[in-house]
């Protein structure tokens, strides 16, 4: 499936490409996708011009003129593909055409069928009802550590698998939370609510990192995804872990294992132990501590202060 790296390469494309021109008509293929496509979807996108193109987690944004907001969700295999003048014969799996005034298009691909098309007034986006189940996305909102900790606390389910789900983080999928996990030092198989706090600050360190350097790559292509221009990403090349099951770790050199969480999952059993090192546990429990000394210090001067300002009123109004 096309994660937040894929569709935020779609998105800037697609801005740079599509902004600004005119939609003069959209045809449809009467197929469902994951959802029925609206069929009044070519009504309400006909004849306004894209403003912009934005993003949250997976799901790209096309603003139109009007106040009228194109949701689209990529699903497992979709693909947007622009041309300026589109060919004749039709490609198989074909679902939207969208046709500009000077002649170029937009085409909608999906041999799946499990993305989303609609049209809906921008001003409700925020009351979607998949926008407003998504968590803040970490480019947009980078997470920090202590974010992190304070949203899974008590979580029980894998750290792995609280970082897929969108409710809580939005974009990151299947792939790069593996990257990010063995970026970070971290076994998959953690509980995520018993993580301490400079786990979390690894991961988010790590979330910002993997997923730029997919973007800078245009995603990472598998199977199916391709850009606007049906070119694949060139970040598979650079996974340490994910689809690298018995190869050294780039790392340690230790053979990658793979399990299931659901999904599969790759890690390295020597850069994620199963346990945290205790020396690491160790530097952080004596920066806690530090922390709330110098916190207390801080507190008692204060209270001091104060009663000496108390003492020096008192003595004035004496005097007087």
């Amino acid at each position: 499936m096309p994660e937040l790296p894929e569709v935020e390469t779609v998105r800037r494309m697609m801005d740079r490409h599509a902004r600004g021109r005119k939609v003069r008509s959209v045809v449809l293929s009467g197929a469902r996708l994951r959802e029925a496509v609206p069929a009044t979807l070519p009504r309400r996108v006909s004849g306004r011009t894209i403003t912009a193109v934005r993003r949250h987690g997976k799901y790209l944004l096309v603003d139109l003129s009007g106040g009228m907001t194109l949701i689209s969700h990529l699903g497992m295999s979709g693909r947007w593909l622009y041309y300026e003048r589109p060919p004749a014969a039709l490609p198989p799996h074909l679902h939207a055409r969208i046709g500009f005034a000077d002649g170029s298009s937009l085409w909608f691909l999906d041999p799946r069928r499990f993305g989303v098309l609609r049209a809906v007034p921008t001003r409700r986006l925020k009351a979607d009802r998949a926008l407003a189940l998504l968590g803040p996305d970490p480019i947009a909102s980078p997470p920090s550590g202590a974010e992190l900790l304070a949203l899974a606390r008590g979580a029980r389910v894998s750290v792995k698998n609280f970082l897929l789900d969108q409710r809580r983080i939005a974009g990151v999928g299947n792939i790069y939370a593996s990257e990010i996990l063995h970026r970070a030092g971290v076994d998959p198989r953690r509980a995520a609510g018993r993580l301490i706090e400079d786990e979390w600050r690894a991961v988010a360190a790590e979330t910002g990192r993997v997923l730029g350097e997919a973007i800078e790559h245009m995603g990472t292509t598998l199977s199916t995804y391709r850009t606007l221009w049906n070119e694949p990403g060139t970040y598979a090349e650079r996974l340490r872990v994910y689809d690298r099951a018995g190869e050294p770790c780039r790392a340690c050199g230790t053979p990658i294992r793979r399990i299931v969480q659901g999904r599969s999952t790759y890690y390295c059993p020597t850069c994620q132990p199963a346990r945290p090192a205790r020396g690491r546990r160790v530097r952080v429990s004596a920066a806690r501590d530090a922390r709330r000394a110098r916190a207390t210090v801080a507190s008692r001067g204060r209270l001091a202060r104060r009663r000496r300002a108390r003492g020096s009123a008192g003595a004035r109004a004496n005097r007087g």
